[in-house]
């Protein structure tokens, strides 16, 4: 009888862990574009973030923005954003793309995921994006993944196409993703233009494969 009041009680945390996580998400709204967005990034155009559900907004910008997106989800702000309401912020391209974050309560509170849009990057000036794709592959997962990554799942994404990912594993990925493009590779892969490594959940631990292919 205590073994079972031990798994309800767990059980019952979890549901209120997962209740409260889907409690928020991050209106992510462009208040300005200057010059030209290569991802066609417009202003006034809001988007639905949370830590795992990016909305399709351009990789790099949510990459740039995550750390605002993460303290805003779980009740936080800045230390010098005066506005205690919203947190403003930039893409890393010369800051062409200016957007406002602001938290706002669901009335559902299960799992947000919108429907994944892709915009092709090729012909736009960035060479090694012209020359490579890149894909993750989901080889294990220890116990379960909230997102719905599956093992032997295998999905393209770039530094702009946040692709299937879960935020909190694209965030991780996205410096390796440049690393790989540059022709470069961190001193610990085992294989050329190939990184490995776990998503930041350390209870499910999500372990991935992030590599390059020739067009």
């Amino acid at each position: 009888m205590a073994e079972k009041n031990e798994i309800d009680e767990l059980e019952e945390y979890a549901a209120n862990v997962l209740k409260e996580e889907n409690r928020y998400y991050q209106e992510v709204t462009i208040t300005r574009v200057n010059g030209d967005c290569p991802y066609a990034h417009r202003e006034g155009e809001v988007f639905k973030v949370t830590t795992m559900n990016s909305d399709s907004i351009c990789g790099s910008l949510l990459k740039n923005i995550f750390h605002s997106v993460v303290v805003k989800h779980y009740g936080g702000n800045l230390l010098w954003e005066k506005d205690d309401q919203a947190i403003k912020g930039v893409c890393p391209e010369a800051g062409k793309v200016e957007v406002e974050i602001k938290r706002v309560e669901r009335k559902e509170h299960i799992l947000l995921k919108t429907p994944l849009k892709t915009v092709d990057m090729t012909n736009k000036g960035y060479a090694a994006l012209d020359k490579y794709r890149l894909f993750v592959e989901v080889r294990d997962i220890a116990v379960n993944c909230y997102w719905g990554h599956k093992i032997g799942d295998m999905f393209e994404l770039d530094p702009f196409n946040v692709g299937g990912a879960c935020c909190f594993l694209y965030a991780q990925l996205y410096p390796y993703m440049h690393v790989l493009l540059s022709g470069a590779s961190p001193p610990w892969a085992f294989e050329e233009k190939t990184v490995v490594g776990e998503c930041p959940d350390t209870y499910d631990r999500l372990c991935y494969r992030l590599f390059l292919k020739e067009r």
